[in-house]
């Protein structure tokens, strides 16, 4: 058989093309739930709200501490304050303080106001009596709120007429004192004579 018989044959027998109708695929569903991840014990909400109620707690506990500690250096330089003022130190220069002494009673305002001295002096206090016709005095010094001090018995004025008494400021802190002087009667009575309000700032 010829090549062309072949090829004639062959045309004859093909079938036409023909359209088919494939079926759809089906529409698509619901997405997919993402997958879950695993959070690192640190990363989940209750760790995390532990860790910041911890932060704040620790916070407050600073702060508050902070505060105890303020308050403690406070108290500490109150009390080292008062140990250097209670205890008696050597003096190292001298300081004249005169005061006339109300002859009627206490006066309204302190009669003198000085400044506690650091480092601490002899303070030589000048009480003048040339008002007065006793001879001999006695001195009671008392501190406000606090109590006696000191008290000097059968004290003679120098030739101006004045009580001189000398004191180390170490032994008197801040505060106010009351100086009250009493002249010797001929039978040896104490009576009232001058009064004096000295505050040490």
């Amino acid at each position: 058989m010829s090549e062309k018989k072949k090829s004639q044959r062959s045309f004859r027998l093909r079938k036409p093309a023909e359209q088919v109708d494939l079926p759809l695929p089906p529409p698509p569903g619901p997405p997919l739930p993402a997958p879950e991840i695993e959070l690192a014990w640190w990363q989940r909400p209750a760790a995390v709200g532990s860790i910041a109620a911890l932060a704040m707690l620790l916070a407050v506990a600073t702060l508050v501490s902070q505060v105890a500690a303020h308050r403690d250096r406070d108290a500490a330089a109150a009390a080292e304050a008062r140990v250097r003022s209670l205890t008696l130190r050597a003096s190292t220069a001298e300081h004249a303080l005169r005061i006339a002494p109300n002859p009627r009673s206490w006066s309204a305002m302190p009669d003198a106001t000085i400044q506690w001295p650091e480092p601490p002096e002899l303070l030589d206090l000048y009480l003048p009596v040339g008002y007065s016709d006793f001879t001999t005095f006695g001195l009671t010094i008392d501190k406000v709120d606090v109590g006696r001090v000191l008290v000097v018995q059968r004290m003679a004025p120098d030739s101006n007429r004045e009580l001189r008494l000398t004191l180390n400021s170490s032994a008197f802190g801040r505060g106010e004192y009351r100086i009250r002087i009493d002249g010797y009667t001929w039978r040896g009575d104490r009576a009232e004579a001058g009064w004096v309000r000295l505050v040490i700032k």
